[in-house]
């Protein structure tokens, strides 16, 4: 779902405004036409791919219910579904040979996860179908996340939870943060980004560092905005999402830094792929394979190029350095009183920052050859910085909206608590200058070619 569509907001209106006055069961009707509206004005074509895989998995899942004591049956039924989903995925994503359907990798997963714990014995198989369709449709978060368990999400799609007031400040605020994100932010500095990758007039040191900064800003607004919005939109009906984010760029490490980022994907890879290979439980040789492989599967979820694949193992590579390292500092004498002094956290969480911004050029580039062209040059040019400051000159306002973009999004940073969003005048009157704010960016946006789509929409 397109939040920044022209459409969405009086149509989520309405919705918000009918959801609390209807009972239970009328409320999940509700939010399954509205879900499934809103994801056919986007992709009319997309609709019959979702629609397939929600047969598909809610009859496995009745199966599996009936198939009882039956193990093979049900290892019969679950590779079935494995092997449809997965390559159904493999082929609109990989093959290069159909159009992508909008959230196919999201609600892929989500469906195998329904799947799988209804195969373990760790969740009934659901018999309420609509409830079931709306798990995998529910519009707030099918496109891009983040990506529910059954356990988290079924249960509140009964929607028998009251809409408090107190939902409706914190989800709107949540939501609100998110544009901001998306439209004052990420779209302020994918300009930039987008000029210094491209790498008109060759790459230079300066030039390719500007651009892992800028990008890793970027990306970050864009995703967790669109997060901010999905939870958001979700808590003002009573529903609450998992939280996607928790402040990554913070992170001391990249043991860290994937506990923070796209948490929901980190912890269905953990939960699906790195433990049933056996996770650390197999000694050191097998647990350091199984990172490897659970990265190269994150690398290749994001896209088929070969530099998402090696973004994916060089994040694992290095993170089993730092375990490593880690490990050795320790040592079996070290002092207990000798903790992380502010500086020492200080100094890895620049290090961490760094290296995850250098990284990213590999996902950002368009192809291998360009990311390692610009790693190449990251030594050159250091005493030439003429062009980006030609590049300031020529575009005022441009600099003055990133330069902007960069301070307000260390200003918006976590996900609010009850003391958090307070209501009085004070944040009433910063909630209006954020919404003002967001019209004229969104307005500059429009003067300039438009808003961008959300990053994360073409995986």
């Amino acid at each position: 779902m397109n939040f920044t569509s022209l459409f969405f907001l009086p149509l989520y209106a309405l919705t918000a405004v009918l959801y609390p006055r209807l009972r239970p069961r009328h409320r999940t009707f509700l939010l399954l036409f509205s879900s499934w509206l809103f994801f056919l004005l986007e992709s009319p074509a997309s609709g019959v791919i979702l629609l397939c895989m929600i047969l598909l998995t809610f009859s496995a899942g009745l199966a599996m219910d009936s198939a009882g004591e039956r193990p093979g049956l049900k290892k019969i039924l679950l590779v079935t579904v494995l092997a449809l989903c997965l390559g159904t995925l493999g082929l609109f994503k990989y093959t290069g040979l159909f159009f992508l359907p909008a959230g196919i990798s999201f609600y892929t997963f989500q469906a195998l996860s329904y799947t799988i714990d209804v195969y373990r014995g760790r969740f009934p198989a659901e018999k309420d179908f609509p409830r079931y369709a709306l798990y995998l449709s529910f519009f707030p978060q099918v496109v891009a996340g983040p990506i529910e368990r059954p356990g988290d999400l079924l249960d509140q799609l009964r929607c028998k939870n009251p809409v408090t007031p107190e939902d409706f400040r914190i989800g709107g605020f949540l939501m609100l943060r998110g544009y901001v994100k998306k439209i004052v932010i990420a779209d302020a500095l994918a300009p930039a980004a987008d000029l210094l990758f491209a790498g008109s007039g060759g790459y230079t040191g300066p030039k390719v560092l500007a651009a892992a900064f800028l990008f890793a800003l970027q990306i970050y607004a864009d995703f967790s905005g669109y997060s901010d919005i999905a939870l958001g939109s979700a808590r003002i009906l009573g529903i609450r999402l998992s939280e996607n984010f928790r402040e990554p760029y913070l992170a001391a490490g990249l043991r860290d830094f994937w506990h923070r980022w796209h948490i929901t994907l980190t912890r269905w890879l953990t939960d699906y792929v790195y433990i049933p290979l056996g996770g650390n439980r197999m000694g050191p040789v097998r647990t350091a394979l199984n990172t490897l492989l659970v990265f190269a599967v994150s690398g290749l979820w994001h896209g088929r190029g070969a530099h998402f694949l090696v973004w994916g193992l060089v994040h694992g590579l290095l993170l089993l350095a730092e375990d490593s390292l880690r490990a050795f500092l320790k040592g079996p004498a070290k002092d207990k009183s000798s903790g992380t002094s502010g500086i020492s956290r200080v100094l890895l969480t620049s290090a961490t920052f760094l290296t995850v911004s250098l990284l990213w050029i590999l996902f950002r580039a368009p192809d291998l050859p360009t990311a390692l062209a610009m790693y190449r040059a990251l030594p050159l040019g250091w005493g030439q910085t003429g062009e980006i400051q030609g590049w300031i000159m020529t575009h005022g306002l441009a600099f003055v909206r990133t330069a902007l973009a960069i301070l307000l999004l260390f200003l918006l940073r976590r996900i609010p608590d009850r003391k958090e969003v307070p209501p009085d005048m004070k944040a009433l009157a910063g909630g209006y200058l954020l919404f003002v704010l967001t019209l004229i960016s969104l307005f500059l946006n429009l003067q300039s070619g438009g808003a961008a789509a959300f990053i994360y929409f073409q995986f």
